[in-house]
């Protein structure tokens, strides 16, 4: 775990609780010349959360109380301390649950391999595998 000090009002994160319960940063905005945002440590993308403003996030929390929390962060005087560390599973992101989703799916092209449509002619996968039982029920009497 590290602590990050946030000295400006503008944190430049953005955090998420995500459905289990844990709260991660999804957004982080870079430290250049002239920005409002001034802060001491590093933060990035992924990292978890584990204190906020006092606050002990180290299990997970409810929406409710994550409501609280964000309400919390954004009242509390600067500077402010996040405690963070980096998360040694992370999760599947989204983009990567679709993906996997997708490869397992049958596309438009693919289902008519399976499943033709009764206007072209070809046989469907039912009738094969009726045609296949009947030959076998036939062929076993």
């Amino acid at each position: 775990e590290r602590e990050v000090l946030f000295l400006s009002e503008a944190l430049g994160i953005k955090l998420n609780r995500g459905s289990d319960g844990v709260v991660r940063v999804i957004e982080v905005s870079p430290e250049v010349p002239g920005s409002p945002i001034a802060r001491e440590g590093e933060i990035s993308v992924g990292d978890l959360i584990r204190e906020a403003a006092g606050v002990d996030l180290r299990r997970p929390i409810t929406n409710i109380m994550w409501g609280d929390t964000v309400a919390l962060i954004k009242m509390a005087p600067r500077p402010i301390v996040l405690v963070v560390a980096k998360e040694l599973n992370p999760p599947p992101s989204i983009a990567d649950q679709r993906r996997a989703a997708a490869a397992g799916a049958l596309s438009p092209t693919s289902a008519a391999e399976y499943y033709p449509s009764n206007s072209s002619g070809d046989e469907s996968v039912k009738q094969i595998m009726d045609q296949s039982l009947a030959q076998r029920v036939h062929e076993a009497g």
